[in-house]
């Protein structure tokens, strides 16, 4: 990865695809069309949220919040996801978590939720770090205070919902063999709940 400091967030109107040509770990904003949908995703995971329907936004009736949960994933699928996300079949569907990673190709670690609770308006307020460390646990990466869903209805309580904002990493010719670790951390500012999740990959 190229060196530098912390990447600075931005906001671009749509999701963006293929490697990048900036710094290789960078945050992706993506901007959902709001329409009323419910997929299945099944996760090749052992989180929380195997076989969990997704929503693409909130469904108009009152929402009752359950535990804040989160569940990172990194996948060499992103586009797979992003286009299933946006054109729903109502087939189940595959995110396989990338156990080893190529060398210059494109990951995307995204961030699914569920349970983020509603303010006065119906809006959930919930932000997201991402880091990720090299194998020796130097911060490779950093995202922090990045949106997970704000300013947007609350998912129905029984629906995973992908967050707005992923990191986007690709791993260099020079960068070192080993295991590399990335965390989120979630933060309900309405709830003033925290959930937290991890994921590995190894690099030849």
């Amino acid at each position: 990865m190229r060196r530098g400091g912390a990447v600075q967030p931005r906001r671009p109107t749509r999701r963006c695809s293929g490697a990048p040509q900036a710094a290789p770990a960078e945050l992706y904003d993506r901007t959902l069309n709001m329409k009323r949908f419910r997929i299945l995703i099944s996760l090749v995971t052992s989180g929380v949220f195997s076989s969990y329907g997704l929503a693409a936004d909130a469904p108009q009736k009152t929402v009752v919040a359950g535990p804040f949960e989160i569940n990172l994933v990194v996948t060499e699928n992103g586009d797979e996801l992003f286009n299933s996300w946006d054109r729903p079949t109502g087939k189940p569907f595959n995110v396989v978590p990338v156990k080893v990673a190529p060398r210059g190709k494109f990951l995307s670690a995204v961030v699914l939720f569920k349970g983020c609770k509603a303010d006065g308006s119906g809006n959930c307020n919930a932000e997201l770090d991402i880091i990720a460390y090299d194998p020796k646990g130097k911060v490779y990466g950093e995202m922090p205070k990045v949106e997970l869903w704000q300013k947007k209805p609350a998912p129905d309580p029984s629906y995973t919902q992908l967050s707005r904002s992923y990191m986007g990493i690709v791993i260099e010719p020079k960068d070192p063999p080993g295991t590399y670790r990335i965390t989120a951390v979630a933060r309900d500012l309405n709830a003033k709940a925290e959930a937290r999740s991890e994921a590995r990959f190894e690099v030849k």
